[in-house]
């Protein structure tokens, strides 16, 4: 599909009637994705993971608007596909992540239920902790005996995904729509990778393999090899690169694949080809001095793998070392063009009563910004997780929507968010930024209509509270997941934490894609308001999710 010359064909009359009839609309139209090729009785919720990249990234003119522009055809806007997939229950162990939780390369606490307890106390600090690690311990204990939990699909495509038995995620979509993850299969193993170009790791003396990104030229993720350690057989990991023809394991920083039972893990998740100087620029996490995994960027001296030499340095300010414990580990999740990164790092001691994951931009692993520290919906000690950066700077994940304390106390709620990051010198479009009014914004308040508009989009956006934006493209599209209200009308009213069905009435977690609204501008947002009383949610599956989204969902790239 090329976006430039495909979206934007409406004649002036038609744009100047779709402007009109889209006014006080909202910024965004929410449309629900349900999983293809995936019968209903067979998942409880869904997520959504990724979104389909445009096929080419667009220059300055009419196009640097994306799907905001006021003559963009919708048709095209709404095409991109979304990948997704679905859960009964938690999951325990990420079935994506190198180690568990992000950081536990001994897997020590992953043994038995007081181990997921012992995680919960020293690393999230909740009062809920004895709960929040029965109901972990329950999901891994399904999948240690073997109960299938997670499917994977992509939206409108049951061909390009095929669901092993037992556990399949999905990471990203190629420019073609082909889906980039990983599945389990029983009795061979539990990470394999699925992506263009990635036969080579079928079959092979790879003990699992791991794919997060690929542009279907290269795939980048990890390649483990099997160790076992005083808590039985596990893995090392080194981050890896692979074109179908040569597959390159990057040597870890320390070279210590066993430091006191403690596994040396490290992972490419994203990658940035840089034509002019004939190099790739991928970012992720390395192991370093005591096993100290953090956030690394990656430099080719060229673009031919056979050929290349790798460099790579830790990207500052978000590194634990010896004498520099703030934070626990860090990983970087993605790169654009214009070489801004974007990732997380989670926090060793608490901050304003949270151990929080902490989102930061970095400039080609230097000049590190925390984004807790610049924006309006961010506060000190906010927790977070970094989902994508585009082409145009915009920044989507989620955030804490709640200053309550975790520690002793219980988990925040997220919202997923937007943030129209950078400078015109970085790469940034004022105009775009504009949209925005050049701030962050929880999702939800560009989902909201004026009374006095068209409340066609707005009132069945409605049925919908973003709980997590994974992924967006440079048309401005996102890949999203959401709890929806399926009453007539949706929630009750408009505020952020109204009811559903006054109460009674379960919501439920759904994918979604968010459509931006042609012709939009900054005037159409309406921030919503939050209703006085205290809403409890009755959402099936909601309570596991609530005490899983920090601790468990932490360091999912899409």
């Amino acid at each position: 599909m090329n976006f430039k010359s495909a979206t934007f064909k409406l004649s002036a009359i038609a744009a100047t009637v779709l402007a009109a009839t889209s006014a006080n609309a909202a910024l965004y139209k929410i449309v629900e994705v349900a999983p293809t090729g995936i019968s209903a009785d067979q998942y409880v919720e869904v997520y959504g993971e990724a979104i389909q990249p445009v096929a080419s990234t667009y220059d300055a003119g009419i196009n640097q608007l994306g799907c905001f522009e006021a003559s963009a055809d919708s048709t095209v806007c709404e095409a991109y596909k979304l990948a997704g997939d679905t859960r009964n229950w938690a999951e325990g162990v990420s079935y994506r992540e190198e180690a568990p939780f992000g950081m536990d390369n001994s897997f020590s606490y992953v043994q038995e239920a007081g181990d997921f307890e012992d995680y919960c106390d020293s690393f999230l600090g909740y009062n809920t902790c004895k709960a929040w690690a029965s109901t972990e311990w329950s999901g891994y204990k399904k999948e240690l005996n073997k109960e299938q939990n997670a499917l994977a699909f992509v939206e409108g495509d049951a061909g390009v995904w095929t669901n092993s038995y037992f556990n399949n995620v999905i990471n990203a979509l190629t420019a073609n729509g082909d889906p980039v993850g990983n599945q389990s299969v029983i009795g061979d193993t539990r990470n394999q990778a699925v992506a263009p170009n990635s036969s080579s790791l079928t079959g092979g003396p790879y003990h699992q393999s791991r794919a997060w990104f690929s542009d279907g030229t290269y795939t980048v993720g990890s390649i483990s090899s099997a160790y076992t350690n005083d808590n039985g057989d596990y893995y090392s990991t080194k981050a890896a690169i692979w074109d179908g023809t040569t597959t390159t394991e990057i040597a870890w920083y320390n070279d210590d694949e066993d430091d006191s039972d403690v596994l040396a893990q490290a992972s490419l998740r994203s990658f940035y080809v840089d034509d002019a100087d004939n190099k790739i620029i991928a970012v992720g996490f390395n192991n370093y001095d005591d096993q100290y995994m953090n956030a690394t960027v990656f430099e080719s001296d060229s673009k031919d793998l056979s050929a290349a030499t790798w460099t790579q340095k830790a990207i500052s300010g978000v590194q634990r070392t010896a004498s520099d414990s703030v934070y626990l580990h860090s990983t970087a999740v993605d790169i654009n063009k214009n070489q801004l990164i974007l990732g997380q790092a989670k926090l060793r001691k608490p901050k304003n009563g949270a151990y929080a994951e902490e989102l930061f931009v970095s400039f080609n692993g230097a000049d590190t910004k925390i984004l807790t520290e610049t924006q309006s919906i961010f506060f000190k000690g906010a927790g977070g997780k970094a989902g994508a950066i585009n082409n145009f700077n915009e920044i989507v994940g989620q955030i804490d929507a709640e200053t309550n304390r975790e520690e002793g106390g219980r988990a925040r709620k997220h919202r997923g968010f937007i943030y129209p990051y950078g400078t015109q010198v970085q790469g940034s479009v004022s105009d775009r930024q504009a949209i925005f009014g050049n701030k962050a914004w929880w999702l939800d308040d560009l989902t909201n209509g004026e009374t006095d508009g068209d409340l066609t989009i707005s009132e069945a956006n409605n049925a919908f509270r973003v709980i997590d934006a994974t992924d967006i493209n440079d048309a401005g599209v996102i890949s999203a997941t959401a709890i929806k209200c399926s009453v007539a009308g949706g929630y009750d009213t408009t505020s952020h934490n109204s009811y559903c069905g006054g109460g009674d009435t379960q919501e439920q977690i759904v994918a979604v894609k968010l459509i931006p609204i042609s012709g939009a501008t900054k005037g159409d947002i309406h921030v919503r308001s939050n209703d006085q009383t205290a809403v409890e949610r009755q959402g099936a599956g909601l309570g596991w999710l609530v005490l899983t989204m920090l601790g468990l969902f932490s360091f999912r790239r899409k």
